[in-house]
């Protein structure tokens, strides 16, 4: 154990006043404490208030600001620091230490469960029955059985398995917190003579911080630090924006491969059709439009069914583009399709992690702003109510569209890099097969053109 270090100045933890807010045992608390009484009061107010109409609050804080904000943001700047303040996770490392500590069985073994929650239990429901979600005692409803699964496998199984394999936000921060611009790591002069391991013991995870330098990787770490209290030469430092994914990589990518294309259809593509398009001036010539009306009138049984439309043609969409591109730029270059697949579909976290800040920063002061401040003033009992801190009329409010093209400008360039680095002699032959791998990318592109044009 090391009880004194001279930092580096990109170390956070020599910061002084930032620095604490990450290491500060006492802060780290508070802000725990803070996270899960707003967490358990939204459950309670869901039950207790289960109309929209007379409970702002639940959903305000389950779905404006944990999602948005706790969540995407912090990924993009720091990495999977949600993990780090989430209730589950919370209750959880201080549950399992008096658990049974049994091995998760090998057939939950699968990060994929994580992934098939999340798109079964939310982003199926939101755009198969709108509204259905933003119902008080819905939203409460669904929190509460994800907090009994999880106290269950917190209680049953050892090294947090429940957020290894089975939360369905852990799948989303292991992948996309690879953007984030902050490493885990420790100072190796420090650790070279070593011989108590304590930042290893300390991890609920049982992890090695000390290798994570090493190995390029940070594995499941969910920036607990709970390491940092034991050992001073843990070090938590900014590096550039999204190390994690270039370079050689060292782990199992296939689940991280389905959560960036997954994710990319689900969240990205179908909200360009259904929200962006679909409230268009060309919305009736859309094809998921068009063939949802004609469903309609068939099957009138409260679907939504151009929203069904729009989601099964986005994924079919984004499927066909990148296994497609992916397909035709791997028979190029003479690389096996999974491996070339695997090893480069990291390139594409960009699209929907930092695509995704169009529509949060612009949602703030369109809709996030106000609906906090107005489910402030009902929960003290006020009648005031605040306004929309802008509009769609609002110029500049199309000025968060640029988020759209740092991804796909991102996107292609870590996937040039990718491509350039293998050994084909001809260079046309690989600006070919990267032009094809990136077709996605090329049909986002052209979704927010599209979306500009149509506004003018």
């Amino acid at each position: 154990m090391v009880t004194n270090i001279k930092r580096k100045p990109s170390d956070i933890f020599a910061w002084p006043v930032i620095g604490a807010l990450f290491k500060n045992r006492y802060i780290l608390f508070l802000v725990r404490a803070v996270t899960i009484l707003l967490f358990l009061s939204a459950l309670y107010f869901g039950f207790r208030y289960p109309n929209i109409n007379n409970n702002p609050y639940t959903t305000v804080i389950f779905w404006s600001l944990f999602w948005p904000f706790f969540m995407i943001l912090s990924l993009i700047l720091i990495g999977p620091a949600f993990c780090g303040i989430c209730p589950h996770g919370t209750i959880g490392r201080w549950l399992t230490q008096y658990g049974k500590q049994k091995e998760i069985p090998t057939w939950l073994k699968k990060r994929g469960i994580g992934l098939t929650i999340l798109v079964v239990s939310y982003w199926i429901p939101l755009y198969l029955f709108p509204g259905l979600l933003s119902t008080p005692w819905v939203a409460s409803l669904l929190f509460l059985v994800l907090t009994f699964i999880a106290l269950f496998f917190y209680y049953n199984y050892k090294n947090m398995s429940y957020c290894s394999y089975i939360c369905p936000i852990g799948a989303v921060t292991k992948s996309f917190g690879k953007i984030g611009m902050t490493k885990l790591g420790t100072y190796q002069e420090a650790c070279r003579n070593c011989k108590t391991f304590d930042c290893a013991k300390a991890c609920k995870f049982h992890l090695q911080p000390f290798l994570f330098d090493k190995k390029h990787t940070m594995k499941d770490c969910t920036l607990c630090m709970d390491c940092t209290q034991v050992c001073e030469a843990v070090s938590f430092s900014i590096t550039k924006p999204g190390y994690r994914l270039e370079g050689e990589i060292k782990e199992n990518t296939t689940t991280h491969t389905w959560v960036y294309i997954l994710l990319l259809g689900v969240i990205t593509i179908t909200m360009s059709f259904h929200h962006s398009l679909g409230h268009s001036a060309i919305k009736t010539l859309l094809p998921w439009y068009q063939l949802g009306e004609w469903n309609k009138t068939v099957l009138p049984i409260g679907i939504d069914w151009v929203g069904f439309y729009a989601l099964l043609m986005a994924l079919f969409a984004t499927l066909f583009l990148i296994i497609g591109g992916f397909k035709i730029a791997s028979v190029l270059l003479r690389i096996p399709f999974k491996e070339f697949l695997h090893k480069n579909s990291y390139a594409l976290a960009p699209l929907m992690i930092i695509g995704s800040l169009s529509h949060i920063l612009s949602f703030f002061f369109l809709h996030y702003g106000h609906s906090l401040a107005n489910a402030f003033y009902w929960l003290i009992g006020s009648t005031k109510r605040a306004s929309a801190l802008a509009s769609m009329h609002d110029s500049w409010i199309h000025l968060f569209n640029l988020f759209g093209f740092l991804a796909a400008l991102w996107s292609a360039w870590l996937l040039y890099k990718r491509i350039n680095e293998y050994q084909v002699q001809k260079i046309s032959t690989k600006l070919l097969g990267w032009f094809a791998a990136s077709s996605i990318i090329w049909f986002y592109i052209a979704l927010l053109i599209l979306k500009l044009a149509i506004r003018h």
